[in-house]
């Protein structure tokens, strides 16, 4: 368990970095589809903060996948959720989805098909490793 939260922090604390950078790129797309021009200061450090704890959690569940006694299979659906819940919750609580039914299941939709994609390409990834490290052997 030590080494789970020891591997959380350092994995959660390389990806906080990118917490901005998801801000900015909302914003940029955010403004092309409203017209939006300004937001308050608090608003800005509120979706700033919230954005580096959003990537501090998504990045730091990584860990699970150093856990030994955990299945590949149980670790992904673990990431997969805690991801889900992490993204669900911030986007709620910076209201940049709505809570209703149909922003719920278009976000729901589209985090299915970016997971899948990004699993499948590091799936794809590490087959392409292993297979150069067998061929090596």
């Amino acid at each position: 368990m030590k080494d789970f939260i020891k591997n959380f922090i350092k994995s959660g604390m390389k990806a906080a970095g990118f917490g901005p950078l998801i801000l900015v790129i909302f914003y940029y797309i955010y403004s092309f589809t409203i017209n939006f021009h300004t937001i308050s200061i608090q608003n800005v450090n509120k979706n700033i903060l919230s954005s580096l704890l959003l990537a501090f959690i998504a990045g730091g569940i990584s860990a699970v996948f150093k856990v030994e006694k955990i299945s590949l299979g149980l670790a992904t659906m673990i990431d997969a959720i805690v991801i889900y819940v992490d993204y669900l919750l911030f986007y709620v609580f910076n209201n940049w989805i709505e809570l209703q039914i149909i922003p719920f299941l278009v976000f729901t939709a589209l985090y299915i098909i970016v997971y899948l994609i990004i699993w499948l390409c590091i799936y794809h990834q590490v087959k392409i490793q292993v297979k150069q490290l067998n061929h090596k052997l």
